[in-house]
């Protein structure tokens, strides 16, 4: 068990750099082009569900995002919930962005996958899957992480098949790599839990 709370803010550090190091030294990894042309294969015409998730993080989709997540985490978590979300919620609105001039990572090629669009700016880490980590992603790992949490089952079931699909909606567009998306909910759910190991001890 781990007694200090120091040590899952140092896993936490540890999960970021290693991932931090692997994606500024390679522009996508062994399996990215091969995974995602096979999700965009099995995904024809992806627009019209794709888009659709991708604007949930934008304005205006994501204030209705963030108004259902902290309503529902009052009632799964109290306002120590709240409080946690809001606080990397604040993290991701605010500073997120800045974190890809650290990594360099370009945006997938039109040579090797489908780009739908025009998707600007640096690949790592996903602005989108950033955005619903804190918040739905928080939410379900909050519920999974708090055994007492009403409908504790079908929130976390919710909330992470909207994850999955909000990952799969950015490959299938050609906006990020599949290790992209999967390597920063990673990140932004270990240092979730790691906070909620303090900030919901004896929840």
């Amino acid at each position: 068990m781990m007694k200090s709370p120091l040590l899952p803010v140092l896993i936490a550090a540890a999960v970021t750099v290693l991932i931090g190091i692997g994606v500024r030294m390679e522009p996508y990894f062994a399996g990215d082009v091969a995974a995602a042309r096979a999700i965009q294969s099995a995904s024809q015409a992806p627009e019209w569900w794709a888009r659709p998730i991708s604007n949930l993080a934008p304005a205006p989709g994501k204030y209705y995002v963030v108004a259902i997540v902290l309503t529902a985490a009052l009632f799964v978590a109290g306002w120590r919930g709240v409080a946690l979300l809001t606080a990397f919620l604040l993290v991701e609105q605010y500073g997120a962005e800045y974190t890809k001039a650290i990594f360099q990572r370009p945006r997938p090629s039109r040579d090797l996958i489908a780009v739908i669009g025009t998707p600007s700016g640096l690949s790592f880490p996903s602005t989108t899957m950033t955005f619903l980590s804190v918040t739905i992603g928080g939410l379900g790992l909050l519920a999974a992480m708090l055994k007492k949490a009403p409908y504790r089952v079908p929130i976390m079931a919710a909330t992470f098949s909207v994850l999955a699909l909000g990952g799969l909606a950015r490959v299938a567009l050609g906006a990020h790599w599949p290790s992209d998306v999967v390597l920063t909910v990673a990140v932004c759910l270990t240092w979730i839990w790691a906070a909620a190991r303090v900030v919901l001890k004896n929840a």
